[in-house]
């Protein structure tokens, strides 16, 4: 059983990782500085701050998150106004869109990329004789 649930987490991980990417290329993008990018949720085992943004794996591999600054608009009054230029709720529409939709958008181009490697490799068919 244990056996399973390593193979489904290591399957898993890539999906999570090109999803969360994504929203965390498209935020860096659009200038929104991403406080943290996480694989896996809950307490963090591995983390590392490069710059503004902390790079962690957590403990529950089920998923990630991309914590951005200023993302939560009940909260817009408190963000300074020189730092509004860094903030997710200050951007505009279309930059709040190609954020959000930049995570699926990575694993359909990620899921595109392996089935084209699957298409170069081709199948191998056992010969009739």
């Amino acid at each position: 059983m244990l056996e399973k649930v390593f193979i489904f987490v290591i399957f898993l991980f890539p999906l999570v990782f090109f999803h969360e990417l994504g929203h965390f290329l498209f935020a860096r993008l659009f200038g929104v500085r991403v406080e943290v990018f996480s694989l896996g949720f809950g307490p963090k085992l591995i983390k590392k701050k490069i710059g503004d943004t902390e790079y962690c794996f957590s403990l529950i591999p089920l998923g990630g998150y991309v914590k951005m600054y200023g993302d939560d608009p009940m909260k817009m009054d408190e963000i300074p106004e020189e730092e509004r230029k860094y903030s997710f709720t200050f951007k505009g529409k279309m930059a709040r869109f190609w954020i959000v939709f930049g995570g699926p958008l990575a694993n359909f181009i990620f899921t595109f990329v392996i089935f084209f490697f699957l298409f170069l490799a081709g199948e191998k068919v056992p010969e009739v004789r």
